[in-house]
């Protein structure tokens, strides 16, 4: 375990190193030249969680309030060149790269980065608009980055991204879960899952959306798509992995539909005696190792309205929100996965308040240990029932 002294040690020596002469209010520390043509920023935000959960445990009765994150944001740009990245430290003493990397705009249109950057696809970075993520992320499509390349053309009518990432970024070092090997989610996978040992290598994602301005709001269109091998540590062999997503992205005056469909296949060359129906999935820790289906169709509805606010302090507007994810697996003797959160998002700067209301079928976010194989066969002990959970997330951005 990391202690929480290091992360800051190691921050405060950064800091030692750069020289500041300006302050700005958006930002804990901000530098710009005369002309902003360079420009180094500052800040991030810490978090708490409130939380209430119906299957008992350590959350049941009033709850339990919780740090969730300390994350450190570093912007910069000069001339052409921009540096975006995001280090977090979680609770239980955990850290991550949320992301990190360097990037070059050859015009207005044209970028390439390069480092840990996003693997675009369907509705990202976040694919929910409440804090409790949903299906998508924890199969590994939303907020997921890795080592490599993007390039991106943005305009008016199109946003093309295109990305390749010889390996994924190392579990110790993951906010967002992704297929990995036994070998190294040893510290928090269990004795059973040792004969998985697959791991996405020479991924390629696309993605391209059109975009629409209308009377009543913008509009988007997308499709998206990702291959990559898949190699078994064990036989020495490559198996295959790819995904295909359509999404839609709509605003309405004060309302926002979003939708996604996924459909995804690892197709892995396991040893006799290994299950290729799951595939073991998990981030540095934080949550443990966990099995999803090999193969299944993911979608998604969320909608959203903001309510502006007036003369109440700092509160400017509150965003209420539903978001729907259902996992239809391959296996149809193996239940569906639902969730569905309902929740408010207040938005008063630098406070950010979420209160989340989720329900979940089959899902492993909701009920724990006690619904382990949830995006499985859901054969635990919760499995095919209801569980709900009532979160409260309190963050401040500095």
């Amino acid at each position: 375990m990391k202690k929480l002294s290091r992360p800051f040690m190691v921050f405060s020596a950064l800091m030692s190193t750069i020289s500041f002469n300006a302050v700005a209010a958006d930002s804990f520390l901000e530098w710009k030249n005369e002309d902003e043509s360079q420009s180094l920023k500052l800040g991030g935000v810490v978090r708490f969680n409130h939380r209430y959960e119906s299957w008992g445990g350590e959350n049941d009765g009033a709850g339990k309030t919780n740090f969730d994150i300390l994350r450190v944001d570093l912007k910069g740009k000069y001339d052409d060149f921009y540096l975006n990245s995001s280090y977090i430290l979680q609770d239980q003493e955990y850290t991550s790269i949320e992301k990190a990397y360097v990037g070059y705009n050859f015009n207005k249109n044209n970028s390439i980065e390069a480092g840990f950057v996003y693997k675009p696809f369907a509705i990202y970075p976040y694919p929910q608009n409440g804090w409790t993520y949903h299906i998508p992320f924890f199969l590994g499509y939303g907020n997921n980055i890795a080592p490599g390349l993007n390039w991106n053309y943005v305009d008016q009518d199109w946003d093309i991204r295109l990305g390749y990432y010889p390996r994924m970024l190392d579990t110790s070092l993951r906010y967002s879960p992704e297929s990995a090997t036994y070998d190294d989610l040893t510290e928090n996978a269990f004795a059973f899952q040792q004969g998985y040992q697959n791991e996405k290598q020479n991924q390629v994602n696309a993605r391209l959306v059109k975009k629409f301005d209308t009377e009543v709001g913008k509009q988007e269109v997308g499709l998206s798509g990702a291959v990559s091998q898949l190699h078994n540590k064990t036989t020495d062999k490559n198996g295959k992995y790819y995904a295909l997503g359509a999404h839609a992205n709509t605003n309405i005056d004060r309302w926002n539909l979003q939708g996604s469909v996924i459909h995804y296949k690892y197709d892995a060359k396991n040893p006799d005696g290994v299950d290729s129906d799951m595939t073991l999935m998990g981030v540095n820790g934080l949550t443990p190792a966990y099995f999803i289906a090999s193969e299944g169709t993911i979608s998604s509805l969320n909608v959203a309205y903001t309510l502006p606010v007036q003369d109440f302090g700092k509160l400017k507007a509150i965003k209420f929100y539903n978001d729907y994810s259902y996992l239809d697996k391959k296996r149809h003797d193996w239940s569906a996965s639902q969730m569905n959160t309902t929740g408010m998002m207040f938005i008063a700067n630098p406070f950010l308040v979420w209160a989340d209301y989720t329900w979940g079928k089959n899902a492993n976010i909701i009920g724990g240990a006690t619904n382990s194989t949830g995006f499985t066969s859901t054969s635990s002990v919760n499995s095919d029932k209801w569980l709900y959970r009532i979160n409260l997330n309190f963050g401040f951005t500095w």
